[in-house]
């Protein structure tokens, strides 16, 4: 499996209600600039080729960790290929030359442009998990509601009343405690669900720690760019508000150590209590 943990954002399983409105289907709008482009199949690492060669990376899509997982991406994947679609490019490739979009259905094929994407769908089946990342809007809100949607109906199907937690768990999301650094170490590189309360805010110049503990090696850390705590400073976040909160996040678990988790996206935080 290749995973970039740099540009790889933490799925939070809802925004931060106090630093961001309420997203609607109107704010997952189909970008202004766009390009025809046919899907022509998935080369050897799973990741989605167009007929011209370009190799895509879905924006919004969590990186595939196992062969069930592979397959199961594949198979959703299979009657769309060589359709038409809309690509809209979210930025330049990355280190493996994987170029990060959206690609929508030609306009016309769904109800909404909130239904046109092609990741939307894939979420809304099941066949891959979802990480919100900046560029993206209400369309991070609405694919979290599409995947919730998902394993919602799984474990009613199963006659299930399992948790939120617990569905994660059987989708194959590991659920971690913050402050149990064995746990996190034994799920690093991988993605889980993170949850703890803060014990400590961390304040440097390029980069804000909110600490699990106070102690360095005992726990885990949420590490957020300059730009995003600054952001959140304006919606009314501070080093002491966020102190003592319980927070869960969802993301890649890295670090020398495996006890980082680094964030991109104010929709990378759910505020437990």
């Amino acid at each position: 499996m290749r995973v970039k943990p740099s540009f790889i954002v933490i799925a939070g399983l809802a925004a931060i209600s106090a630093a961001a409105r309420p997203a609607a289907a109107e704010d997952c709008v189909a970008p202004e600039e766009t390009r025809k482009v046919r899907l022509a199949g998935l080369d050897r690492h799973g990741d989605l080729v167009l007929a011209d060669g370009t190799v895509l990376r879905l924006a919004g899509l969590a990186p595939r960790q196992g062969e069930t997982e592979r397959e199961r991406f594949s198979a959703a994947l299979q009657p769309w290929l060589g359709s038409e679609f809309e690509l809209a490019a979210l930025g330049s490739a990355d280190r493996w030359g994987r170029a990060p979009a959206r690609l929508l259905l030609p306009a016309g094929a769904a109800e909404n442009s909130a239904k046109r994407d092609l990741a939307g769908l894939l979420l809304a089946a099941g066949a891959a998990l979802h990480l919100p990342e900046p560029g993206l809007g209400g369309c991070n809100a609405l694919w979290q509601a599409a995947e919730s949607g998902f394993l919602a109906k799984t474990a009613a199907d199963r006659a299930d009343s399992a948790t939120p937690a617990t569905n994660l768990a059987l989708a194959g999301l590991p659920v971690v405690d913050g402050h149990d650094p064995a746990a996190m170490k034994a799920q690093a590189g991988r993605i889980a669900v993170v949850e703890g309360r803060i014990a400590a805010v961390g304040e440097r110049a390029q980069r804000t720690y909110l600490n699990f503990t106070r102690r360095r090696g005992a726990g885990g850390s949420i590490v957020l760019s300059r730009s995003l705590w600054r952001e959140l400073q304006r919606g009314g976040w501070t080093a002491s508000a966020l102190t003592g909160k319980r927070v869960r996040v969802r993301g890649v678990i890295e670090g020398r150590d495996g006890l980082l988790i680094a964030i991109e996206s104010r929709a990378a935080l759910e505020m437990v209590d």
